[in-house]
């Protein structure tokens, strides 16, 4: 505000004194910076919302909250949202996928297999159905507002094993190979198929995350290579158009030939 002030009683005293255009251009470029406005949580079903917070924040937060990254005992309830919705983007499946996991939550129905090192498979829970229908039509149509900056700041990055790469086993050597030849000979006009190649990649990438074979460095690699084409492959589980879909196999192709930089 004082800044603002500032700048009303000055710019009248400069055109009076005629300053010279690199004044007045150092003036303008004082001009406040409009703010990013602010997106609050939009919550359609408030029912819901309250049922969410009392049997899911218990263990997950509601988004990614950096201060209190230590404290996490359970994925946020948007990264949840972010992972399911390209696979069941529409509502009833959605809706289906997530009742499924709750009343029954296996390695094999794992939607996030990266955070199951990390914070264990969740347990059973004894949930109402109407309560859980709820629940889950929430967190399908839940805005949940401004991430913080750092949410969309990869700090994944790979590194070697002291200037050597990190050792695979031979069953993740053969799911590698899969991906690649898959990846590398695809081609269709099918928008379903498509989809069917995002869901194919990210299954057998499933398989090594949930891989308890690894030590803790190489997991957290293995884990930073695919937390880095996570995106890619949600997007082509979701594609709605030919164009959207060859631009993710493309960026796919790419990062897996990086990946030979870091793994054998």
């Amino acid at each position: 505000m004082k800044k603002s002030i500032f700048i009303l009683l000055v710019l009248p005293f400069l055109a009076l004194t005629s300053c010279n255009s690199k004044n007045k251009e150092t003036a303008q470029n004082t001009q406040p910076v409009a703010k990013k406005e602010v997106k609050e949580v939009n919550v359609v079903n408030p029912k819901g919302y309250e049922l969410m917070k009392t049997n899911c924040f218990v263990c997950h937060m509601e988004k990614p909250d950096p201060s209190k990254k230590g404290q996490m005992i359970a994925p946020p309830m948007l990264r949840v949202q972010e992972h399911y919705k390209p696979s069941y983007p529409e509502k009833e499946d959605f809706i289906a996928a997530i009742k499924t996991w709750v009343n029954n939550p296996t390695e094999d129905k794992m939607m996030m297999p990266g955070a199951a090192r990390k914070f264990k498979i969740m347990p059973k829970l004894a949930v109402a159905d109407a309560d859980l229908q709820l629940i889950a039509e929430t967190l399908y149509s839940i805005d949940f507002g401004n991430m913080p900056e750092m949410h969309h700041k990869s700090d994944n990055k790979l590194i070697l094993n002291d200037g050597k790469k990190w050792q695979l086993n031979k069953s993740s050597k053969k799911i590698i190979a899969t991906i690649n030849k898959q990846l590398n000979n695809f081609k269709s006009d099918d928008i379903a198929v498509y989809n069917k190649l995002g869901s194919d990649v990210f299954s057998n990438a499933k398989k090594i995350l949930l891989d308890k074979t690894y030590n803790e460095n190489t997991f957290e690699q293995i884990q930073n290579f695919f937390h880095n084409i996570e995106e890619n492959m949600q997007n082509m589980i979701a594609a709605k158009t030919i164009d959207i879909a060859k631009k993710e196999q493309e960026a796919l192709i790419k990062k897996f030939k990086k990946f030979n930089n870091f793994f054998e």
